[in-house]
């Protein structure tokens, strides 16, 4: 089929609605000027022959016409069907101009979606300009637009195809890396069960979500090393604080033997060198051989003696040096402990606000909550969002934003006493916890911490800037669970948000 331009269809369309129109007129004007009727059988030469084409290009219509008296005239019959037939085709015109103007909209419209693409070609930008000329036909566009679609699938196949390669390659050293893990319990399992996620090659929009699951797992299991590390450090630093003492009693224990041995010792010695000299001056001589011999024979003994107290002195010598090797290991474990608790003590901090983080909170509402449920002592839970925060890092900047945010933390953490505590839940909400507290007056402190936070003194370039809170509060009640508590909590900060913000709701 051979092309057709629409533009030169339109024009040529016009064409022949002018030259009917003409003819028309011309026809009227006859028709004015000498009548013709078909009853007479006498035509003018000219209009015989328009009959006889009018005739052959509209067989059937002048008798399917409205009828028209028999005398009617042969152009005033030929002027209104002529007249029918231009009304048909001015019609055809402004339907056709009106789908070529829905056609080029169309087609604009198409390009500036894909220019708006990340897979856009080079061509894009020039098929734009074309498409703002109609100097061409829109079939041409038509090619045009394909052409650079086609561009377009091509990049992104290619695209798609790397993503899939960097995808296989991400599943495969994730798997590598948790192979490298060595967690056990609860953890370990969920790793597997992550392992074997990562082997089935899910879909690669789960990704991010079992990234994030792998990271959680990996703090988790850190966390749980920590804690064991710890328990295992405080055990065996009371191992060796209880050896050490032990062995500190068997040093002075062996030092005290050491010295009566020596003292006893020299006394023998003494009074066997006292004998002997008693002896000499005797005048027996067979009896001071004998004495003599004994007396060798002693200081044999003696000499005995002196290594055995040398051998003692050598091995208090080492108990000393071991002594203060399990001193110098005791002080490592504990210097050791105190930087796993500080290092965990991090991991509950959040980096901005310097208060407890969500993982602080988790650990921290776990306890509270065993407390309620062994004391009944009451227990509130309230969650506090900031109102249009995101307006303060839109118009001041995010560095403002998080100024305020530490300031507001700080305000928080003035506001409650010791026992209460007060976490960073996300973004620009906090949760705090009020132990022991009054159910009957338990909004007080809310209220004074709403005021305080509205009072913040905050100023950024100068300008005050008004911050306000929206509070949600519940007290713990017989079978709560932590979800359902922080769930009621949810549900009233929502109420406080909906009912016009800075103010407190309690449920």
């Amino acid at each position: 089929m051979d092309n057709i331009d629409d533009n030169l269809m339109l024009k040529e369309l016009a064409s022949v609605i002018d030259r009917l129109e003409n003819i028309l007129g011309r026809l009227q004007q006859q028709e004015q000027q000498s009548p013709i009727s078909i009853s007479s059988g006498a035509y003018s030469e000219p209009a015989g022959r328009l009959i006889s084409h009018w005739q052959k290009l509209f067989v059937g219509q002048l008798d399917s016409a409205s009828p028209e008296p028999a005398a009617a005239p042969i152009t005033t019959r030929l002027s209104i069907e002529l007249e029918q037939q231009l009304a048909r085709l001015r019609q055809g015109r402004t339907r056709l101009h009106r789908a070529q103007q829905l056609t080029g909209k169309k087609l604009h419209q198409a390009a500036a979606q894909l220019q708006h693409s990340r897979f856009k070609p080079s061509q894009t930008d020039a098929l734009l300009k074309t498409l703002e000329h109609n100097d061409e036909g829109h079939e041409k566009k038509l090619w045009l637009l394909l052409d650079c679609y086609q561009s377009a699938l091509s990049l992104c196949t290619e695209q798609h195809s790397q993503h899939q390669a960097h995808y296989h390659e991400l599943c495969s050293r994730l798997q590598q890396l948790i192979e490298e893990f060595n967690f056990s319990g609860e953890v370990a399992t969920e790793l597997s069960k992550i392992q074997h996620q990562l082997s089935q090659q899910a879909d690669a929009t789960l990704l991010p979500g079992i990234c994030l699951r792998l990271i959680e797992l990996t703090i988790e299991g850190c966390r749980i090393e920590r804690k064991n590390s710890t328990l295992f450090l405080t055990r065996l630093h009371g191992s060796l604080g209880e050896m050490q003492h032990h062995f500190a009693i068997s040093l002075s224990e062996g030092q005290a033997l050491f010295d009566a041995r020596t003292h006893h010792g020299h006394h023998i010695a003494g009074e066997l060198r006292a004998i002997g000299e008693h002896l000499v001056n005797q005048g027996s001589e067979c009896l001071k051989e004998k004495i003599e011999l004994r007396m060798r024979s002693i200081s044999h003994v003696l000499l005995q003696h002196e290594r055995l107290q040398e051998r003692e002195q050598s091995l208090l010598k080492r108990m000393n040096d071991m002594d203060q090797q399990i001193e110098s290991l005791k002080n490592e474990t504990e210097n050791f402990k105190q930087q796993l608790s500080a290092q965990n003590d991090k991991l509950f901090i959040d980096s901005l606000t310097q208060i407890h983080n969500r993982a602080g909170m988790d650990e921290r509402l776990e306890i509270e909550y065993r407390r309620w449920l062994r004391y009944q002592s009451p227990l509130c839970i309230a969650l506090i969002d900031i109102d249009y925060f995101k307006d303060i890092n839109d118009k001041y900047g995010h560095l403002a934003g998080d100024k305020a945010l530490r300031l507001i933390a700080r305000t928080i953490q003035q506001s409650l006493r010791e026992s209460d505590f007060v976490a960073r839940f996300g973004g620009e909400e906090f949760i705090i916890l009020l132990n022991n507290i009054d159910p009957e007056h338990f909004s007080t402190p809310l209220e004074k911490l709403r005021k305080q936070v509205k009072n913040i003194p905050f100023r950024f370039k100068e300008e005050r800037v008004t911050i306000t809170a929206s509070i949600g509060a519940t007290l713990f009640r017989q079978g709560d669970s932590i979800t359902s508590a922080l769930e009621r909590a949810d549900q009233a900060l929502y109420s406080a948000k909906r009912a016009g913000r800075d103010q407190i709701v309690m449920d």
